[in-house]
């Protein structure tokens, strides 16, 4: 299979250097100091399992939409939620001008955060989308070009929104696993993504914003006593607000989401490292959601809505000053 992984970032370049060493074709799509980084000195990824020095295919996303649509096999989305729109909106372009149907392009597999960036692709575009979660992984660009990571780092994917309602043959799904796989990226196949998405979304919004407010790593604020109740708080916001689009997650999910976070790796949270870097928060995309599908419920997420609030407040602040 040949890939692309656009939005080449810790994540996307930690699973494209596996697939490298798995002797696939890999384009890592970058801007920036990175993309400059990749063109010039090749990758650096660190791992407990992986050491990854090497030059790699790098070009802008302006230079991936010039090749055709078969110049690729699956195309890993890892941008930040908030550009989705702009890279469905890439999408669609790039089909068109290659008079390629949405059915017949190469397959795309959202490894983003958030649980909306699936529906927006496929409405947008009309491609059948992956669904997908990259659970149990911390990866971050410690300068251009180089990437720390630790974890696991498994895929769960499976057709959006259910198998059932998917477009996208299950045998077809299942050798993307494969390949997965053998590439020493342990990936399973899940036959109801949208709950996969709702149950990290848990996760997210239950240590993300947090550990970007408080300026603190996983593992400090999930074995603090009074910290750990807020925690479990918004978690709770979350299981809550997926009633909204009907998916039902028990207090049992809950507690198996925290004891998750809780037993691995403490690392620093998406959020808490994009306000290191003054870059903007996926604030809407986890808390904002939640809040959301509680108000369509008649309920209020006194958790989230403080934590939401109180961050953007403080992000709004440093801004102006």
């Amino acid at each position: 299979m040949k890939f692309a992984i656009i939005g080449a970032g810790g994540i996307g370049c930690y699973y494209g250097a596996r697939l490298v060493l798995a002797s696939y074709e890999v384009d890592f799509i970058a801007r920036g100091a990175h993309l400059e980084a990749l063109k010039t000195d090749g990758l650096q990824v660190s791992h407990e399992s992986l050491t990854f020095n090497e030059k790699v295919n790098a070009m802008s996303a302006e230079e991936c939409w010039k090749k055709p649509p078969s110049s690729y096999d699956v195309l890993i989305v890892c941008v930040k939620a908030s550009q989705t729109s702009e890279l469905a909106q890439d999408l669609k372009s790039w089909l068109l001008s290659h008079q390629v149907k949405p059915t017949d392009a190469p397959l795309v597999l959202s490894l983003q955060n958030g649980i909306e960036n699936e529906q927006q692709i496929t409405a947008e575009t009309e491609v059948p989308v992956v669904g997908g979660i990259a659970r149990r992984i911390g990866a971050h660009i410690t300068s251009p070009g180089v990437v720390e990571a630790v974890g696991p780092a498994q895929v769960i994917l499976g057709g959006w929104p259910n198998e059932s309602a998917s477009l996208i043959p299950k045998s077809k799904l299942e050798s993307l696993c494969v390949v997965l796989n053998a590439a020493k990226v342990p990936t399973e196949y899940s036959s109801d993504i949208k709950l996969e998405l709702w149950r990290k979304l848990i996760i997210n919004n239950g240590v993300n914003a947090l550990a970007a407010l408080v300026e603190e790593k996983t593992g400090v604020i999930t074995r603090d006593i009074e910290l750990s109740k807020i925690i479990k708080g918004l978690m709770r916001e979350a299981a809550k607000a997926a009633e909204s689009v009907d998916v039902f997650l028990s207090d049992g999910d809950v507690n198996k989401m925290f004891d998750l976070i809780y037993t691995f790796d403490s690392i620093k949270p998406s959020m808490l490292v994009d306000r290191e870097k003054g870059r903007p928060l996926e604030l809407d995309e986890i808390c904002g959601v939640v809040i959301t599908g509680c108000e369509k419920q008649g309920l209020d997420a006194p958790y989230t809505r403080t934590v939401y609030s109180v961050l953007r407040h403080m992000i709004e602040k440093q801004i102006i000053d």
